[in-house]
């Protein structure tokens, strides 16, 4: 489900996936992610869907849980 790997960074930015982010509430690993790379901006999927369309370099999709709101995927730019 989803990518697994990033496909670009911003220049001179080379934080590009968040795998300390998996277990947190979703709040709080935007929130992290936001602190990396204030020049992103972020997306939600709660359980299973749907995907956001296309790859975009400027953007990080946190997946969570939808019971429980933890996340359960790496954030990963793209």
């Amino acid at each position: 489900m989803g990518r697994s790997e990033a496909t670009g960074a911003a220049p001179g930015s080379t934080k590009a996936s968040w795998p300390e982010v998996v277990g947190w509430p979703e709040r709080d690993a935007a929130l992290k992610i936001s602190r990396d790379r204030p020049d992103v901006f972020i997306s939600y999927i709660h359980g299973t869907g749907p995907w956001p369309p296309g790859p975009h370099p400027w953007r990080v999709v946190v997946v969570s849980d939808a019971a429980t709101g933890v996340v359960v995927q790496t954030p990963v730019l793209g």
